[in-house]
């Protein structure tokens, strides 16, 4: 099918569903008939391609309790065009020729905060809502990175302190809509982010933000609000115009809110919900007493290997995972930087086979079919790089061990971010509204060793815990092979 005439498709609709191709999978159960049981907070690709699948999974098996409404945060355009589909969207898991598409049906409303925020804060309210997930990223709960406290200089978190009753961040929606719920009424907030102890994180933040205005909502939070720790995994790049022309053509329709993700889906919670839940478990989650061990394994061997593969792309204009897994010396040291450093930072859950999960990683990344960019991944590094990368070095250097992969990890984004230029010379987009003050601090250093340690002595990334002096001097070695030489120089060794 042409772009054309995929653009000269009906859209993706409840009355256009029926002409869809009769490969693709539809919802088994009647959309009239399901209750809003949860609200999700980020509206984005992965949510829908991840929570909202298992959802729709459970809602088939006749459970139908759980329609969920889903609400964009700052970004109107992926509401508004599921508003226009009547909330239905596709997913395809893709790997080589391989493909399965399906129609979710799970989303029962899809809203934008600063537009409806009336009705988001009244759907929390609601008691028949008993679960509200977020996938908001690491910047969304207004947690300083040094700190890991509530980051109250944060220009919407003192408007939300201000003024709780119109707020604007995800700690201020939640703690609006819980003041306004009736007592008794049991809520579980499930975070679904990339953040160590997540639903603990989520508590803690939303009591602090609550302490400044309100002692009791503060008290109700801690006493009454389950906050389950979570891991996701799957691998979801954003849409492309080339992924929802070739979405189109499979479904038969045009669906502008249409994912290609990979087969590959998990999902870990820890079983400490206030009250109601959708039986997540029968559509393949597994829920445990703790996910810690699956968190701290999925953090730095994937996460941690995909932002390393994402600067090491950046800065050799490789422009997707794909494409930086077959080059050879961006390839080789992804798998050395999994293989020999990161495997050995995690201790796995009982019976977990962590070398096979490596090895599982390192192929889930070589998927010609993801157009995942390296760019998207690149995106927040001073929120990701304390999460995904220090705990690990600072645990091997308080042992005396030597990470070197991970290390130069380290010097390449440092690089990357001073730089904002590839070997070649191209300009790079960094976004990363943290990344202005430590860029500068590289820049300025009179020498490689000066901007090595200016870099380690940036609190909001690094801590006000001192560095050993040996491992600053292996970073300014490898900062000035960049400088000479690049990433070529850089991996070659």
């Amino acid at each position: 099918m042409s772009s054309s005439a995929i653009q000269d498709s009906p859209r993706l609709s409840a009355s256009s569903l029926l002409f869809a191709h009769d490969a693709v999978a539809r919802p088994g159960y009647e959309r009239t008939r399901l209750q809003r049981g949860i609200v999700h907070l980020g509206l984005g690709a992965f949510h829908r391609a991840h929570q909202a699948l298992y959802t729709d999974a459970v809602i088939a098996q006749g459970d139908l309790r759980w329609g969920i409404l889903g609400v964009s945060l700052r970004d109107p355009r992926v509401s508004d065009v599921l508003a226009r589909q009547d909330t239905l969207y596709s997913v395809t898991a893709r790997h080589g020729d391989e493909a399965r598409m399906r129609v979710v049906g799970a989303l029962r409303g899809a809203l934008f905060a600063p537009r409806d925020l009336g009705q988001v804060m009244a759907a929390i309210a609601d008691p028949s809502v008993s679960i509200v997930t977020s996938t908001v990223t690491e910047k969304g709960y207004s947690q300083h990175p040094a700190t890991a406290d509530l980051d109250i200089d944060d220009a919407d978190m003192r408007h939300d302190i201000a003024h709780p009753e119109s707020p604007r961040t995800t700690l201020g929606v939640l703690a609006a809509g819980i003041r306004s719920r009736p007592t008794g009424s049991a809520l579980t907030l499930v975070c679904c982010d990339n953040m160590a102890g997540n639903g603990d994180t989520l508590r803690r933040l939303l009591v602090q933000y609550a302490d400044l205005f309100d002692a009791r909502l503060a008290r109700r939070i801690e006493s009454d609000i389950g906050c389950p720790n979570s891991m996701v995994d799957r691998i979801v790049p954003a849409a492309t115009p080339a992924s929802l022309d070739w979405a189109a053509a499979r479904l038969g329709l045009r669906d502008e809110a249409a994912i290609v993700c990979e087969p590959f889906t998990q999902w870990v919670i820890e079983d400490r919900f206030a009250g109601l839940r959708p039986a997540w478990e029968d559509a393949g989650a597994l829920l445990t007493s703790d996910v810690r061990p699956y968190q701290a394994m999925k953090l730095r061997l994937l996460n941690g290997t995909h932002s390393a593969l994402a600067y090491a792309g950046q800065l050799c204009g490789l422009d997707t995972v794909a494409d930086a897994m077959a080059h050879p010396l961006t390839g080789r040291f992804a798998r050395r930087l999994m293989l020999e450093d990161l495997h050995a930072t995690v201790a796995p859950p009982p019976g977990y086979d962590v070398l096979a999960y490596c090895h599982d990683l390192l192929e889930r990344f070589e998927n010609p079919s993801l157009a995942h960019r390296t760019q998207q991944i690149a995106m927040d590094g001073t929120q990701k790089i304390p999460v995904r990368w220090l705990p690990a070095l600072r645990e091997s250097l308080a042992a005396g061990v030597e990470r070197p992969q991970l290390e130069r990890a380290l010097a390449s984004w440092l690089h990357y971010l001073a730089t904002g230029r590839s070997d070649s010379g191209t300009t790079l987009v960094i976004s990363d509204p943290g990344a202005d003050a430590l860029a500068a601090r590289v820049r300025q250093a009179a020498n490689d060793v000066d901007a090595a340690n200016a870099a380690l002595a940036h609190g909001p990334v690094f801590g006000t815990q001192p560095w050993p002096p040996a491992f600053a001097e292996r970073l300014a070695g490898h900062l000035s092979t960049l400088r000479h030489g690049g990433m070529t120089a850089l991996l070659a060794g």
